[in-house]
């Protein structure tokens, strides 16, 4: 193994903690205040527990095959043509999400920062410092992550300087949601904990491997905590219906604090968490690019790492706009928690690889599999259906509005009249209780 690639269990999970912290928890709060109001922050507890659960399960593979990463596994499990196949997949994984996180990026410093230069550049700008830590292996990228903590101590910070601006009331009541509502937003939820699921790739690189499962669930359970307090900060400034008609609730809370002799204190805050965006992009471009180079060895390295920072860039510019790009990351997520539950089938498989039983076990997990994709298309097909009608201005029943309206938010507030879709929600929520 390469000593440039080599870190600690430690260093792992400073890598999983900045890859879950990045572009999630900028519009998550706004997402659950939609899907539960107040009560989002049971829904952030469930999905970190199940996230937990989730990379129990992940180390506990890992450990069975030591020293090996999924790649290896999938050879050893389905063997050499299905096993190269799945790693295909799961790296055109890896690389959708890592240039759909390199797209969201650029949107956001042309959104917030440089609004006047061109997307091309940009990317460019930021792939730089990323292609370089990447050339030069694994450990130098986990020590870049460190900066994350200080990233992360000054959102906390700022945080607390706020609390004394909240408002209690806008927290209650406490379990106003029902249990099928909640139970239904732990999934989504579930998506701002995708980053966990690069244990599989990076584990072989761990030196001591022993305390990889101490370190990532504890990276996990900071990540957990994290989002809690952020939820609970900015739900108890903006409150549920002003929170609903936000985009990115975590930029604009900067902007309640004023310090002295500093005009602009959102302009700063921005200004630090770009490098939480760029840690996360940065993790899934060396997973990406490491894979590649693992499963072509014999091929000539500076070449196609040279092919893969202009894939990367060019592949990023194909969305049209940042709508286009919040659909993909939405999707992207989808597949996420796909390669999640295929990581479990891996592991239930692996039970009955040893007894004999492969083949039929094989069989049910792909029949399963199939019907799970199929029904998960269908349900992604009737949403994007729905809003299709919405736009067109079909009439509707209000009980098919307030569907519709929940399921399909509107992103962009010229296109799609966003404060007039939230505000006719608002008057058939009051209906539906007024009634009740």
């Amino acid at each position: 193994m390469e000593i440039r690639n080599q870190i600690t269990a430690k260093q792992l999970g400073i890598i999983i903690l900045s890859a879950q912290v990045g572009a999630g928890v900028i519009v998550m709060p706004a997402h659950l205040a939609k899907e539960v109001g107040s009560d989002g922050w049971i829904s952030i507890l469930g999905a970190g527990l199940l996230s937990t659960i989730v990379i129990v399960m992940i180390i506990a593979l890992l450990r069975k095959y030591a020293g090996q990463s999924i790649l290896e596994i999938n050879r050893h499990l389905f063997g050499k043509i299905l096993g190269q196949i799945i790693n295909l997949l799961l790296i055109v994984y890896l690389s959708f999400l890592m240039v759909t996180g390199l797209r969201y990026f650029t949107e956001f410093i042309q959104l917030f920062t440089l609004e006047v230069t061109p997307g091309c550049i940009v990317a460019l700008l930021i792939i730089t410092p990323t292609a370089y830590l990447t050339w030069y292996g694994l450990k130098p990228v986990a020590r870049f992550s460190y900066i994350m903590l200080f990233v992360l101590f000054s959102i906390l910070l700022l945080g607390f300087m706020l609390w004394k601006n909240t408002r209690l009331t806008f927290l209650m009541p406490v379990g106003a949601a029902n249990l099928t509502v909640l139970s239904k937003s732990i999934v989504p939820t579930f998506l701002s904990f995708i980053g966990f699921e690069l244990v599989v790739f990076l584990y072989p690189y761990v030196r001591d491997q022993q305390n990889a499962l101490k370190w990532v669930v504890a990276s996990n359970l900071c990540t957990m905590l994290f989002f809690l307090i952020t939820f609970l900060i900015v739900m108890g400034i903006f409150g549920e219906n002003h929170l609903k008609m936000q985009v990115a609730p975590l930029f604009n809370l900067s902007r309640y604090y004023r310090v002295p002799y500093i005009g602009r204190v959102d302009l700063l805050f921005i200004l630090i968490w770009f490098p939480f965006l760029e840690s996360t992009f940065r993790s899934y471009f060396f997973t990406a690019y490491d894979s590649i180079r693992r499963l072509y060895p014999s091929s000539n390295q500076k070449f196609l790492f040279g092919c893969f920072l202009v894939l990367t860039i060019l592949l990023s510019r194909l969305p049209k706009d940042f709508l286009q790009t919040a659909q993909l990351t939405s999707f992207v997520g989808i597949v996420g928690i796909t390669v999640v539950g295929f990581i479990f089938f891996c592991y239930l498989y692996s039970f009955f690889k040893k007894k004999g039983q492969a083949s039929r076990v094989l069989i049910l997990l792909i029949t399963v599999g199939s019907l799970l994709l199929f029904s998960g298309c269908w349900d992604q097909k009737r949403i994007e259906q729905t809003g299709i009608l919405l736009q067109m201005g079909i009439e509707l029943s209000p009980e098919q509005k307030l569907l519709v309206t929940s399921i399909y938010p509107a992103v962009d507030a010229k296109e799609q009249k966003r404060d007039e879709i939230i505000t006719a929600e608002g008057d058939l929520l009051r209906e539906a209780r007024n009634r009740q």
